[in-house]
């Protein structure tokens, strides 16, 4: 096959830690008929929801999605940041000056420490530029996972889609051997049973009315039909991604050929039932196709 073809079903995992914090990502999918996504994060990291959100359907095209991501900040003593108690301290000055007070330095720091808020450190870091670029490195290699999960899982597919279409096609070469004797034999035992059913003067009129109905027991057009729906089904394989959809469609339109050919020669039964079972077989496999 020429494009590479995705499951809707799919996992993707990546992870980053330093002696500060750990940020997983987990994405994971199934089954859906259109696109679906789910979000969940701390709620320190709303604020990125929608970037991730859109960065998804840009890659994403069916199934039901969901990503998780797992925040967490360790705590190291020490776990005063000088540069911030710092911030502090200044702040402390600045307002006892604009009061007019004089406090010692011990008091000054005593306040200050009292004061200082190391998750307001973090905080300020997870609406960083820093913080943002790490989320989505992490967030992107767990989506290339993801991907390459998905269409690992594709290959499968595309192997057992290729192993029902061989089965139909050779099916359908058996019924288009066969057809031309069983039509006929169709025929004459219809004949043979109306002549003995109709014995008047006008029976000839009847039998001929009969003739041009079993006419309509030929079915050729649907055999060059449900050829043409397996060549149409090769082409969408060879584009590639997303053809699920589309898969889907065509799948419905052999399935109907088939059915009228086995409500128009029921003598076809066994070969109509072997039919319709590899369409059933290889409709399943389509309906996990991205």
């Amino acid at each position: 096959m020429g494009n590479t073809i995705r499951s809707m079903t799919g996992f993707g995992k990546a992870y980053y830690r330093d002696d500060r914090l750990k940020l997983v990502v987990l994405i994971r999918s199934v089954n859906g008929k259109g696109l679906e996504i789910s979000v969940r994060t701390p709620k320190e990291l709303v604020i990125y929801e929608k970037e991730l959100r859109n960065r998804l359907k840009d890659t994403v095209y069916r199934g039901n999605v969901s990503v998780s991501v797992q925040l967490e900040f360790f705590k190291i003593k020490p776990t005063v940041k000088i540069s911030d108690l710092a911030e502090v301290v200044e702040e402390i000055l600045s307002a006892t000056k604009r009061l007019g007070l004089n406090i010692s330095d011990d008091l000054t720091l005593q306040l200050a420490m009292k004061f200082y808020n190391p998750a307001a450190s973090e905080e300020s870091y997870i609406e960083s530029e820093e913080f943002k670029r790490l989320l989505f490195e992490v967030f992107e290699k767990a989506l290339l996972d993801f991907v390459r999960s998905k269409e690992e899982e594709g290959k499968n597919l595309l192997k057992d889609i290729e192993n029902q279409l061989g089965t139909l096609e050779r099916l359908l070469k058996e019924v288009e051997k066969r057809a031309p004797l069983l039509v006929e034999n169709y025929k004459r035992k219809l004949l043979s049973r109306a002549k003995e059913l109709l014995n008047n003067t006008e029976s000839g009129l009847v039998v001929n009315e009969l003739k041009l109905l079993l006419e309509k027991a030929d079915i050729n057009e649907e055999i060059q039909r449900l050829k043409s729906h397996i060549n149409l089904f090769r082409q969408e394989l060879n584009k590639g991604f997303p053809i699920g959809k589309k898969l889907e469609f065509i799948t419905q339109e052999m399935l109907r050929e088939v059915n009228t050919m086995g409500n128009k020669l029921p003598d076809l039964f066994p070969l109509n039932v072997e039919m319709k079972t590899a369409i059933d077989k290889l409709r399943q496999q389509v309906a996990n196709i991205e």
